[in-house]
């Protein structure tokens, strides 16, 4: 058995920890309690730590063609550039906050919003890229 299906066992976690570190980040910009800042980093820091495999494992089930009967190989192309994009990101905006020490201001500030938001759109995405292999219409 490939790594290549484990993509579909991983996916889960990632999308959901970017998404949630999201949503506590705007909890933090709304309620400025600790709480929501430290839950916004640490789902952040295990988004970022679960893409890496999600991805390795995605791009072993690319290699391998294991897709599902009628979807298009165009489509796999564009969901494995987007999940190449969305790690970048993920990790891009977890740097961020880990090299501000969980507290950016200013500038940095500025950029992580940026980044914690284009993590958002693009998990939800390349998410959406992925379910037209799963289920092609």
């Amino acid at each position: 058995m490939s790594i290549g299906h484990l993509h579909v066992l991983l996916l889960h976690f990632p999308i959901a920890l970017a998404l949630a570190a999201a949503l506590t980040d705007l909890l933090w910009a709304w309620r400025r309690k600790d709480f929501f800042r430290h839950a916004g980093f640490y789902c952040l820091l295990l988004a970022a730590l679960s893409a890496i495999p999600t991805v390795i494992a995605g791009d072993q089930h690319f290699d391998d063609q294991h897709f599902t009967p009628g979807a298009e190989p165009a489509t796999a192309i564009i969901h494995a550039r987007l999940g190449f994009i969305t790690l970048g990101v993920v990790l891009a905006a977890a740097l961020t906050r880990t090299v501000r020490e969980n507290r950016p201001r200013g500038a940095w500030l500025a950029l992580y919003i940026a980044l914690i938001a284009g993590s958002a759109a693009m998990v939800t995405v390349t998410a959406f890229w992925g379910g037209k292999l799963t289920w092609p219409s």
